[in-house]
């Protein structure tokens, strides 16, 4: 926990910086109310919540911190001051960017941070971020069709690969996937494991509860396009409940390379002379 401890600290140091930076950024996307050109007083109350989501990201490094109190009361102010929803997902991926940005280099200054502490970080901050838009879109109140789009624009934000060195991957899947989100996922993998250039993607599953036939044979036809462009996929963290309804449903997951956790594949990748095998 010792790491933990100084990342935890290293992201409460830093909470203002992360806040100017989030704050540079956003204005350069957007022009609205909450521009750069906004009342000082409005900017200043942003820079305040996003100092207090930068403490409560850090408190997800050493606990199981559950922000769904938090995202709730926010959701409603902002729906009140008739912010728009896709300016809100805008926003909260710009936030995940910073604080990977400054998770980087915390990790660049500290020679003792191993593969496996960065996959637990990503696993956990993924996590807290995906039930913060969950909520957000559950806690804004409009017409069905508008449910809908909402539906697909958290699915927009919902391919977080993380880079573990430059020939390694991470895709954290949390949640319920649904065809629409899959669909964004399948589009967006190919287009950023290529650009990363990556050898392999861990696909980590442990966060996903459900898993229909199509959905799983979409995931498929995704492995199989990464098998193509030469990056060798890995799926890890396959649950009790998927693994029970992928045998009833029928589903062929032999000839994919798989591993119990995140930090089991991690492992088994940086084992020296070790090639990986299905």
């Amino acid at each position: 926990m010792v790491i933990e401890k100084q990342l935890y600290m290293y992201l409460l140091d830093h909470s203002h910086q992360m806040a100017d930076e989030w704050l540079k950024g956003r204005d350069e996307q957007q022009h609205s109310r909450y521009s750069i050109d906004a009342p000082k007083e409005v900017q200043d109350k942003l820079r305040m919540q996003h100092i207090q989501f930068t403490n409560m990201l850090a408190e997800c490094v050493l606990y199981e911190y559950d922000p769904f109190k938090w995202a709730k009361e926010l959701a409603h102010e902002r729906e009140n001051e008739g912010v728009s929803l896709l300016q809100i997902i805008q926003n909260f991926k710009r936030c995940r960017e910073v604080c990977w940005q400054f998770i980087e280099e915390f990790a660049r200054i500290h020679n003792h941070v191993e593969v496996t502490h960065i996959s637990t970080w990503s696993f956990n901050l993924n996590s807290a971020f995906d039930i913060i838009i969950e909520v957000f879109v559950d806690h804004f109140h409009y017409a069905d069709q508008e449910k809908i789009n909402q539906r697909q624009l958290v699915a927009q934000l919902g391919v977080p690969i993380i880079p573990i060195n430059e020939k390694i991957g991470v895709l954290p899947l949390i949640g319920d996937i649904d065809s629409i989100r899959m669909n964004v996922i399948q589009e967006q993998t190919l287009t950023k494991a290529l650009s990363l250039e990556l050898t392999y993607l861990i696909i980590d599953l442990s966060g996903v509860y459900t898993l229909d036939s199509t959905v799983a044979e979409e995931l498929f036809t995704v492995i199989e396009q990464l098998s193509l462009l030469g990056i060798r996929a890995i799926i890890t963290g396959i649950r009790p409940e998927i693994a029970m309804t992928s045998i009833q449903l029928g589903l062929d997951f032999s000839k994919i390379i798989k591993f119990g956790n995140l930090q089991m594949a991690l492992a088994h990748l940086f084992e020296p002379k070790k090639k990986v095998r299905i």
